[in-house]
């Protein structure tokens, strides 16, 4: 697979080093024919990407967070741009979401629901990506942002009710993670049409769906 490259900061080249290793193609930039693009650069950026993909109608993979959804996914969508894209492409972050997507469901009002996140001093959007889309999934749910240092990403939900506390934590390590799950889910996109989440290929690719819903306490 070529693989189109938009950006070359420490998550480029984070993808581009995966890639190569899996066999995979790496060109710098759209200023070639690719089968994808994956996109790690800045929101500014993500809408001058979009025009751009219009004239060649390429697959899109989009890891940058903070962009104008409505707009971008209108271009996408009139342009017939083959797109995914999250606010997280870490595999164990999935996981981390429907653990905590469960627990919200179970617990119901019976618990208080308050979050952290924590991301390096650089990180502009605050809260991050993947906290939004934690709230909107568990309602009452809200996050405390911290940004120090060169923090790679830790997610924190934390239970809490007069009897006992539960906490669920995921610590990014280092940005391979976000990288290979970009890359999966590259793959995946190539060759389909429309639109699609990190959260639709998780569940598409790995996840069978619950039969039965769950019941608050």
């Amino acid at each position: 697979m070529k693989i189109g490259l938009i950006g070359y900061g420490k998550m480029g080249k984070a993808v581009e080093r995966l890639s190569l290793q899996l066999g995979h193609e790496v060109l710098i930039g759209l200023d070639s024919i690719v089968d994808v693009a994956i996109d790690f650069t800045e929101p500014e950026a993500v809408k001058k990407t979009a025009l751009a993909l219009r004239l060649t109608k390429t697959p899109w993979v989009i890891g940058t967070t903070g962009w104008k959804k409505e707009e971008v996914l209108t271009i996408a969508r009139e342009g017939e741009i083959p797109l995914l894209y999250g606010p997280n492409f870490s595999m164990g972050m999935a996981i981390f979401s429907r653990l905590a997507k469960i627990g919200g469901a179970l617990m119901g009002d019976s618990y208080t629901k308050k979050g952290i996140d924590i991301h390096h001093a650089e990180k502009k959007d605050t809260p991050s990506g993947t906290a939004l889309k934690l709230m909107e999934d568990i309602p009452g749910l809200s996050f405390e942002s911290i940004r120090k240092g060169d923090h790679i990403g830790t997610h924190q939900v934390i239970f809490d009710s007069f009897e006992d506390s539960i906490e669920i934590t995921h610590r990014a390590k280092d940005r391979d993670g976000f990288a290979k799950g970009a890359i999966l889910a590259a793959e995946w996109l190539v060759g389909k049409e429309g639109i699609y989440t990190f959260d639709d290929f998780i569940e598409k690719r790995f996840i069978c769906h619950f039969q039965e819903p769950l019941q608050p306490l």
